[in-house]
């Protein structure tokens, strides 16, 4: 399979590592390109792929193409590849610019399926939505899936509810790793090392996910088997409900949300 990445950060470069680490994609299959030759030559040189001179050159013969570029860019980029596409499956990672826009921008010369994965598919643990368009296929749909299947899980959305999901996937985990600093510091102040606290930190949060996600309990339920009444975690829980910050989340994902719809094209 020939796949172009337009668009060499972070979220791109990890995935299609992962990808090829698990083997569903090769190296030499992928073409990237970036906003510059020199990106687009360091950026192919980490995943081992090729460098191609132009956002056409590495569409041009693609089976897949992956749009990982900055929302502002994405219109402009998938406009400057039309005169080379032939109805080819674009997969796009851009958080709010609409399939409908981007069908448009290709001269309607694309199948389409919106995607939003999380930053842990950098270590194939993360869980991405994908959105399909209304002129994907089938196939496309289990294409997208094994792809963001090697990566992580993998969930079927309504593009309408792709803004929300940004919102507690995509910025959620940024969320998470605040608490996870506030709970190591707690545990440094209390006289832990700050690595040990950290580890510690880490072990409470990925023991809470784990719960949730190998039990299929709900979280309430879990919080209750774990809270003895008068207990520590009744005492610590407490405070945090008395300082808002259940409600402190909600505002958060909300405005996260709000932003996404805002940046919206």
């Amino acid at each position: 399979m020939k796949l172009a990445l337009l668009g060499g950060g972070r979220m791109g470069c990890a995935l299609i590592r992962g990808m090829i680490d698990s083997g569903v994609i090769t190296p030499s299959g992928v073409k990237v390109s970036c906003s510059s030759a020199e990106s687009s030559v360091k950026s192919a040189a980490t995943l081992g792929a090729v460098a191609a001179t132009s956002n056409s050159d590495a569409a041009r013969d693609a089976e897949v193409i992956f749009l990982c570029v900055k929302p502002s860019q994405a219109l402009d980029v998938v406009s400057g590849i039309a005169g080379v596409l032939r109805s080819q499956l674009l997969i796009s990672v851009v958080t709010g610019i609409h399939a409908d826009s981007l069908f448009k921008a290709a001269s309607g010369k694309i199948r389409i399926i919106r995607s939003m994965p999380n930053t842990a598919v950098r270590i194939r643990q993360g869980i991405t939505a994908v959105a399909p368009g209304t002129e994907s296929t089938t196939a496309d749909r289990e294409l997208a899936a094994r792809l963001f299947g090697s990566v992580g899980m993998v969930v079927e959305v309504r593009e309408e509810h792709l803004d929300v999901v940004t919102a507690v996937s995509g910025s959620g985990p940024a969320f998470a790793l605040l608490m996870l600093e506030a709970l190591a510091k707690g545990g440094v102040e209390g006289g832990l090392s700050k690595e040990q606290a950290t580890i510690f930190a880490a072990g409470a949060l990925a023991a809470a996910a784990a719960l949730v996600t190998g039990t299929g309990e709900t979280p309430s339920a879990l919080r209750s088997e774990i809270t003895s009444p008068g207990g520590t975690t009744a005492a610590g829980l407490a405070v945090l409900e008395e300082s808002g910050f259940p409600r402190a989340v909600h505002a958060a994902v909300e405005a996260a949300q709000r932003r996404a719809k805002e940046i919206s094209a």
